[in-house]
């Protein structure tokens, strides 16, 4: 039933693997026989999948050659639009408008790349999606956080490129309050959830082998993952932010294994090469007094293989969304350090763990400390009320591919 193009296919940052494979296995429960083929910022071929590269690589102010290149491709995909009105346009599988041209809807799966938390970054996005609408094709936002840009250039191509778009779906109401506030109405906007909460974990049998093989012994309980990230590098105060968040999660381990005799798991979720959390994990173990209580996870495991790590967790601490994601879908309560909107209007509030949030500006010891414990005392009503809402919550995920194929059906596409 028809090509489908997804945008910004990842590998080596988990939540967005996460995402590519779970929009797939949405995409395919409503179309079993879409073709689906994946665009990222990388060609990738593994043996799970094979990701073709976006037209527009990525766009560097350092480097002008790539923006002029991005915008003639934005110019080539004008042209083939208007003498397609009058012949027919054959485009050679090694261009790479091949994809694109040969798509009949375009998905854009970001998770947060076209909010405002990430400076210029959206306009690679845009700019991919630029060509999308260029060739006239419709294009779905799929499972998307959106919004609250503070850059003024920023905000008015996101108006202007949101309003082309067929069919917003966002993963929290926080983003659709901003959209309409700021007149995005061309396209459909439904509340859904982020795909990432219909992907399953490995068994636990897995699980115990893959901790075997990094030598872990969980004998202590409780046992309590924490994943730290790279991520504060985009704060203007960064080095003194990540020293400080380094040493907190360092006392915090130290406070967990002397007052609850807890084994810390250090769970990486990203493995870029500027921006692999195993360097934060890395740099908090040299401060952690109680070495021999904590593990981590050196090699680099898939979405599934992570979830089921995360879910043996009686507590995890997270920064990172999609690892809140497995881990509050695994029914483990967790306390969570926001850099965005997402984080509040995901874990905060559709899954009512507000209270358990903090936000990493205002991070320190003592609150940090407070939410834990808090959250550790409460974790049976917190695990119970889990147990009550991510069923819900998957049925909104799966809802993504509801809406697609609507918008398929009524486009005729087939």
């Amino acid at each position: 039933m028809g090509n489908i193009l997804i945008l910004n296919a990842g590998y080596s940052n988990k939540g967005n693997y996460a995402l590519i494979i779970s929009t797939k296995l949405i995409l395919n429960y409503f179309m079993a026989d879409a073709k689906i083929c994946l665009s990222g910022p990388d060609k990738i071929k593994t043996s799970q999948l094979i990701i073709e590269r976006h037209i527009s690589h990525r766009l560097y102010l350092e480097k002008p050659h790539t923006i002029l290149i991005g915008f003639l491709y934005l110019f080539k995909c004008i042209y083939i639009r208007l003498i397609s009105n009058f012949m027919n346009v054959s485009i050679s599988k090694n261009s790479r408008l091949y994809y694109c041209y040969n798509s009949d809807i375009v998905v854009n799966s970001g998770g947060d790349h076209l909010s405002g938390e990430y400076g210029l970054n959206p306009l690679g996005t845009f700019l991919n999606i630029s060509y999308a609408l260029a060739l006239k094709k419709p294009v779905v936002l799929f499972g998307e956080s959106l919004g609250y840009y503070k850059n003024p250039l920023i905000k008015i191509i996101a108006n202007y490129i949101l309003n082309k778009t067929r069919l917003i779906l966002v993963r929290e109401n926080l983003s659709k309050e901003y959209l309409l506030k700021n007149n995005i109405k061309n396209p459909d906007i439904y509340v859904t959830a982020d795909p990432a909460f219909y992907l399953s974990p490995i068994r636990e049998s897995k699980v115990i082998h893959i901790l075997n093989k990094e030598n872990i012994k969980l004998e202590k309980n409780p046992v309590i993952g924490i994943n730290p990230s790279g991520l504060i590098n985009k704060f203007e105060n960064k080095l003194d932010l990540e020293k400080d968040l380094n040493m907190i999660l360092a006392k915090v381990s130290d406070f967990l294994i002397r007052e609850l005799n807890a084994s810390i798991l250090f769970i990486p979720h990203v493995y870029t090469s500027t921006d692999d959390d195993r360097s934060s994990i890395s740099l908090i173990y040299e401060k952690v007094e109680n070495k021999e209580n904590v593990s981590m996870i050196k090699g680099e495991y898939s979405p599934q293989e992570l979830k089921g790590i995360i879910g043996l967790c009686d507590l995890f601490i997270g920064t990172r969304m999609h690892a809140m994601i497995a881990a509050t879908s695994m029914m483990v309560p967790t306390v969570g350090i926001a850099y965005s909107h997402k984080t509040h209007g995901i874990i905060g509030d559709m899954l009512g763990q507000e209270k358990h949030i903090l936000d990493i500006n205002q991070i320190n010891f003592e609150d940090l400390v407070y939410l834990i414990i808090d959250a550790w005392n409460n974790r049976d009503t917190i695990k119970s009320d889990l147990e009550h809402k991510i069923p819900l919550v998957k049925e909104r995920a799966l809802m993504n591919g509801k809406f697609v194929k609507d918008l398929m059906d009524s486009l005729k596409i087939s």
